[in-house]
């Protein structure tokens, strides 16, 4: 029965690091509702003049999620050629997701799906702090979970390069 378990938690531990998109693949569009204003709009088709896209996807009491947010902040910040928005997954309280952009300093949209059926494009799975970076053909070119240590390095670094001048 031991071997057994440790067999299934090994397979579900697979499958959930196979779940996300992989480098190469493509973003695709879906309806997204901001909090802070209230409109809904299509998330790459709002971003599509942008040179990069991050995309960020957590749960709304999740404290390092908020601070990948806070790095993101910054680079959003820095490069005007960079679209950046957060999904909270696990929520549809758009008051108290607002409150918690606002208490963190978030200034650029945090949004929520309209749809339920977002996820079977984007294959988040729940995981929150999911991360992906995609060029103006959404074209995912970096994606993570959260931005502990290196991560966020390598994806600063990507940014920089890619967005340069």
């Amino acid at each position: 029965m031991k071997k057994i378990t440790i067999l299934l938690s090994s397979l579900l531990i697979a499958t959930a690091a196979h779940a996300a998109l992989k480098t190469g693949e493509s973003l695709s569009a879906y309806e997204i509702k901001n909090v802070e204003t209230g409109k809904e709009y299509c998330q790459v088709c709002a971003y599509g003049t942008k040179a990069g896209k991050v995309i960020a996807f957590g749960k709304l009491n999740d404290d390092a999620f908020w601070a990948d947010l806070k790095k993101l902040q910054a680079l959003h910040a820095g490069y005007t050629k960079l679209g950046v928005f957060a999904q909270v997954i696990d929520s549809k309280d758009t008051s108290a997701i607002k409150a918690a952009a606002k208490k963190h300093g978030i200034t650029f949209p945090v949004v929520v799906a309209v749809k339920k059926d977002w996820d079977k494009a984007y294959k988040v799975e729940g995981v929150s702090r999911t991360i992906y970076y995609a060029q103006q053909d959404n074209k995912i070119m970096w994606t993570g979970t959260g931005l502990d240590g290196e991560a966020g390095t390598t994806l600063q670094n990507r940014i920089k390069k890619d967005l340069a001048g």
